[in-house]
């Protein structure tokens, strides 16, 4: 999708393995930035850079123009092409430095972090050239293009949003909680701050996600907003009635906050209460 002469929004289309008998399907959105060079805003899940090239050839230009990889967060989805991409197009890849350690190392992060089907998922790690190490960073890709990279942790202690400057445009990839999803976020209170902060940005004009197609309406971005700051507010206040009763079983607490949220079985999983935890921390 051409959302102005060099910035598009593609959508990848994948499945999560939730067990052996059921799949969920999903999408996440890739940003392409079109210039002299290519730059990519993340990469998809593995293999995804099939569709991406192919996106690419269809707009005229060679594989090799991709530059430069910005990667939001180090979940697979978003990383689980990038070294593939790499390889092939000897790319630079920038991220926060708060997801080297999960990027560089994708055992540890399943380790910490076992989402389900991850290998399927994300089965390279992505080595980094370029850290940003504080929280506004401005990066000038051509005249009448700049971004601020900004730190946008909770979700991930090292996310980030993206500020197309000249065109008024923000890319806020996990940070914005879509109601009645699943809970997935690293720390509860730093989610709320962040999410505070794009809410009271009055620069853009156009939000992206990473689960959504674009928001170009005033009242369409207040409601997503506002009704993920009200979804969090509803989880934290059910997570604290079943969480603070004892520290163990927690697995268990948490299929009581998922039923009493009236909200899928399959969300009950090692990372949703850890999202959970981190509300009583």
């Amino acid at each position: 999708m051409k959302l102005t002469d060099r910035i598009h929004l593609l959508r990848i289309d994948f499945e999560i393995n939730m067990s052996p008998t059921q799949k969920i399907q999903r999408f996440v959105n890739v940003i392409l930035i079109f210039d002299e060079s290519i730059t990519l805003i993340d990469t998809g899940v593995k293999g995804s850079e099939k569709v991406i090239f192919d996106y690419i050839t269809k707009q005229g230009r060679r594989i090799k123009d991709i530059s430069t990889v910005i990667l939001s967060h180090a979940h697979p989805d978003h990383i689980g092409s990038a070294a593939k991409i790499k390889e092939i197009t000897n790319c630079e890849i920038i991220a926060h430095r708060d997801e080297k350690e999960w990027m560089e190392n994708i055992e540890l992060q399943n380790n910490l972090r076992p989402a389900p089907g991850f290998f399927k998922l994300v089965d390279q790690p992505v080595v980094l050239e370029k850290l940003i190490e504080e929280d506004s960073h401005i990066l000038k890709l051509q005249p009448g293009l700049t971004l601020e990279i900004l730190k946008s942790p909770g979700h991930s202690k090292g996310s980030l949003n993206i500020f197309f400057i000249e065109d008024k445009i923000l890319f806020t990839a996990d940070s914005v909680p879509l109601k009645n999803d699943i809970p997935n976020y690293d720390n509860y209170r730093d989610l709320i701050h962040s999410l505070q902060k794009i809410k009271n940005n009055s620069q853009y004009d156009i939000l992206l996600t990473s689960w959504t197609p674009p928001l170009m309406n005033k009242k369409d971005i207040e409601q997503i907003i506002n009704e993920g700051e009200m979804y969090l507010k509803k989880i934290d206040s059910i997570v604290k009635k079943y969480y603070r009763t004892g520290k163990k079983d927690t697995m268990n607490k948490c299929k009581q906050v998922i039923e009493e949220l009236g909200l899928p079985a399959f969300f009950i999983n090692p990372i949703v209460n850890k999202a959970f935890k981190s509300h009583i921390r």
